[in-house]
């Protein structure tokens, strides 16, 4: 004897409702007064703003202009280049590294880190490990997000 789906999912204890009558349609007014009070709620939600502020990113950015030398470091240590970058803007989770001068003038074509030793002054002794999370073309730069940050004195 063959059961139904509905039958089985009665059986296995699961609710089952039967399917809501056809709406009817709104009137063309009605469809308006919809779509505006739709829109009115999502402006208040505070989501709304938030892709405007600060570019959609985790966290406002501060400007600043720091040297530091940066290594491209490959997934298994390897040191692919090194050479010198202004560190442009810092956020508590990345930082833009912007004038990038590296020796072989080329990313790497697999997974790489970057690690950021920042020189001179009270930055002294501030090393970053960090990925790379976007291509700066018109600073000829690089974004990344912090993965670690040590202190040496």
């Amino acid at each position: 004897m063959s059961t139904t789906v509905t039958e089985q999912a009665v059986e296995l204890g699961v609710e089952v409702f039967a399917p809501a009558a056809p709406a009817q349609p709104l009137s063309k007014n009605d469809q308006q007064a919809l779509t505006r009070n739709v829109f009115r709620a999502a402006e208040r939600t505070p989501e709304f703003f938030d892709h405007l502020r600060a570019h959609y990113r985790e966290a406002r950015r501060t400007e600043v202009e720091i040297i530091a030398d940066v290594r491209f470091l490959l997934a298994d240590g390897t040191v692919f280049d090194t050479g010198v970058a202004m560190i442009r803007n810092v956020s508590p989770s990345g930082a833009l590294l912007s004038r990038l001068k590296l020796c072989k003038n080329a990313y790497p074509m697999q997974r790489f880190s970057v690690e950021v030793i920042m020189r001179g002054g009270a930055y002294e002794g501030i090393v970053i490990h960090a990925k790379p999370v976007r291509i700066e073309f018109e600073t000829g730069g690089l974004g990344v997000q912090f993965e670690d940050i040590i202190v040496t004195a």
